[in-house]
C-alpha cells in the first residue's frame, strides 16, 4: 500500500502552496524510535557542523579556539587550532571549506590539503566586521554571511549587526541592516530564497533572492513559542525537500514557508545542525558541550558549488596567525612543494609525488603521486614533448579517447589559459587499454575503473604533453594537485569541442 502523505507534502512544496503541517508528520522525516546519540562530549561550546563530501564531519569548539574533525569510524582530532574562534562552517560540493572566524572577525576559505587560509571578507565601508557568525553559499559563486556580536561590552565597529554578500569577484556588500542581531542563515535549494534567523525575537525571516546578492523585502514566516522554544533560532539546515531544521530549545522543523512540522528533542540546548553520514541521513547537532547524531529517513540538501575568490581589497592583517596546526590523517598531511624545470616549462609538485626515471626515451620526466587507500595499482604522470605540435590537439584527444573502451566511458574536454600558455584538457573515465608501442610481453589487459587526465600545453617555446593515468580513485585524489602543478585552474576552463 502506498503512503501518500510524503508524496502530497512534496507536491505542495513544488507548487508553492503553504499550509501548517501537523506535528504527526514528523515521523515521515525522523527514523522510528530514533534518539539523539552523543558522538563527542567534553567541549566548551560547540557550533557550526559541516559534513565534507570526502566523508568526515567538522565542527567548531569556539572557546577552545579549534575546529574538530570526526571521521567515519568516530575518531576525533583537532583539524585546525587555533581556529580564529571559528563559528559557522560550510563545504562546497568540491570539498572546499568556508568559515566564519568570529574572533579574527573575518570570513575565510580554508584549503583542505594544505591548510592555506584565504580571507574573503574582513571589513565593510572601511571598518572591521563585528564577528561573522554563520554563512551560506548561493550556487552562483557568492556567499551570504551574518555579522552579529555576542559577549564582551557589545561595542561594534559597524553601524549595525547586518547580513552581507560576497560576490564571485570578492566584493562585499551589506544587504540587510534592519535586524537586531541576525544569526543563522540559509539559501533554499533552488537558490530563490534566503532564510535569516533573528534569535533575539525568536523569529525566522524569508527573503526572495532576485539576483546574486539582491533580495526583496523580507517576510516573517515563523516565531517560536516563548516558553516552549525559548531563544532562537540559532543555526539551521535544510533537508532535500527544503524543510528547515532550526535550533531553539529543541530542533524545530518547518516547511519551506514556515509551517510547523514538529520538534525534535535534544539532551542539551542545540546551537546548530547539519545533515551528513555515508547515506546523508544523519542529522548532526552541536549542543553546548557535545555533538549528537540523529538517524533520519530523509537526506540533507545537496551542497552548492564553489564560493567566491579572495579579492585584492581584502586585508591580510594578521589578527589571527594561522594555521598554526592543521591536523589530519597522514594522507592529508601538508607536504613541501618544490618547483621543477623540465626543458622550457616549470612544474610544482609536493614532496610525496615521487619523481622516477623515465620508462622510455619519449618521456622527459615521470612522477608517481600517492596511491589512494584501497587502490592496488599506482598512477603515473608522464611528461613529453615533440617537434611541432605532435599532430595537434584534436588528434591527440582522439588517440587518448580510443585507449578507453566500453559503455561506461565518459569524456570531458576543456580549454584554459595559465601563465605558461594555453592548454587543453581531456578527462576520460572508463576501462583503459594501455598502449604497448610494440613492446613484447607488455601487459595490454583492460583495466576497468581507470581515469586519465591529459593536457596539451602550448608553451611559446614548444608543445608539451602531461598525462596523469591510473585507478580512478587515485587520479581523482591527485587531480587538483596535477592542475596546479602547471598553473591550471579547472574553475576557469571553458568547454572545448574537438572536431574529430
Amino acid at each position: 500500500m502506498i503512503n501518500w502523505k510524503p508524496i502530497c507534502v512534496c507536491t505542495l512544496m513544488l507548487l508553492g502552496i503553504s499550509r501548517a503541517l501537523p506535528a504527526a508528520e514528523l515521523k515521515e522525516l525522523v527514523s522510528a524510535d530514533a534518539a539523539p546519540t552523543k558522538v563527542i562530549g567534553d567541549c566548551a561550546f560547540t557550533e557550526g557542523p559541516a559534513y565534507s563530501p570526502k566523508g568526515f564531519l567538522l565542527f567548531s569548539d569556539i572557546p577552545n579556539n579549534r575546529i574538530v574533525r570526526v571521521d567515519a569510524d568516530g575518531k576525533s582530532s583537532d583539524f585546525l587550532k587555533p581556529s580564529g574562534n571559528a563559528n559557522g562552517l560550510m563545504f562546497d560540493s568540491a570539498g572546499h571549506l568556508y568559515a566564519c572566524q568570529g574572533g579574527a572577525r573575518r570570513v575565510v576559505k580554508i584549503g583542505i590539503q594544505d591548510g592555506k587560509i584565504e580571507p574573503l571578507s574582513d571589513s565593510f565601508d572601511g571598518k572591521p566586521l563585528n564577528s561573522p557568525n554563520d554563512l551560506a553559499l548561493d550556487g552562483q559563486g557568492g556567499l551570504y554571511f551574518t555579522d552579529p556580536r555576542y559577549g564582551g561590552d557589545g561595542k561594534i565597529d559597524q553601524s549595525c549587526m547586518g547580513v552581507y554578500y560576497v560576490d564571485v569577484a570578492g566584493k562585499t556588500t551589506r544587504i540587510i541592516d534592519n535586524l537586531r542581531r541576525p544569526n543563522g542563515i540559509l539559501v533554499s535549494i533552488d537558490g530563490k530564497a534566503l532564510y535569516v534567523a533573528e534569535p533575539d525575537k525568536r523569529e525566522l525571516w524569508k527573503y526572495e533572492i532576485t539576483g546574486p546578492g539582491k533580495i526583496a523585502s523580507g517576510k516573517l514566516i515563523f516565531t517560536g513559542e516563548e516558553k516552549q522554544d525559548g531563544g532562537g533560532p540559532d543555526g539551521m539546515c535544510l533537508d532535500v525537500h527544503g524543510n528547515i531544521y532550526a535550533t531553539y530549545n529543541s530542533i524545530v522543523v518547518l516547511n519551506p514557508d514556515g509551517g510547523l512540522i514538529g520538534r525534535i528533542a535534544v539532551p542539551e540546548h542545540p546551537a546548530n545542525c547539519k545533515f551528513g553520514g555515508a547515506d546523508g541521513k544523519t542529522l548532526y547537532v552541536t549542543a553546548r558541550t557535545s555533538l549528537y547524531s540523529i538517524s533520519m529517513k530523509v537526506v540533507g540538501a545537496p551542497l552548492f558549488a564553489n564560493g567566491p575568490r579572495p579579492a585584492p581589497q581584502v586585508s591580510r592583517r594578521e589578527s589571527f596567525r594561522g594555521p598554526a596546526r592543521l591536523t589530519q590523517d597522514k594522507k592529508e598531511t601538508k607536504a613541501e612543494v618544490s618547483e621543477i624545470k623540465i626543458k622550457d616549462i616549470k612544474l610544482k609538485f609536493p614532496s610525496d609525488w615521487k619523481q622516477e626515471e623515465p620508462s622510455s626515451r619519449m618521456r622527459l620526466a615521470q612522477f608517481k603521486p600517492p596511491t589512494a587507500e584501497g587502490d592496488d595499482t599506482a598512477s603515473e604522470l608522464a611528461i613529453s614533448s615533440f617537434d611541432g605540435d605532435g599532430g595537434g590537439v584534436d588528434k591527440n584527444f582522439e588517440r587518448w579517447r580510443d585507449q578507453f573502451t566500453g559503455d561506461t566511458r565518459k569524456i570531458k574536454t576543456t580549454a584554459g589559459e595559465c601563465e605558461q600558455g594555453k592548454y587543453f584538457v581531456s578527462d576520460i573515465k572508463g576501462t583503459y587499454v594501455p598502449p604497448t608501442f610494440g613492446q613484447p610481453g607488455a601487459n595490454k589487459a583492460p583495466r576497468p575503473n581507470y581515469r586519465s587526465i591529459s593536457v596539451v600545453l602550448s608553451h611559446k617555446k614548444g608543445t608539451y604533453f602531461l598525462r596523469l593515468t591510473g585507478p580512478e580513485k587515485t587520479v581523482t585524489a591527485a587531480a587538483d594537485t596535477f592542475r596546479k602543478s602547471f598553473g591550471g585552474d579547472a574553475e576557469k576552463e571553458a568547454e572545448y569541442e574537438p572536431k574529430n
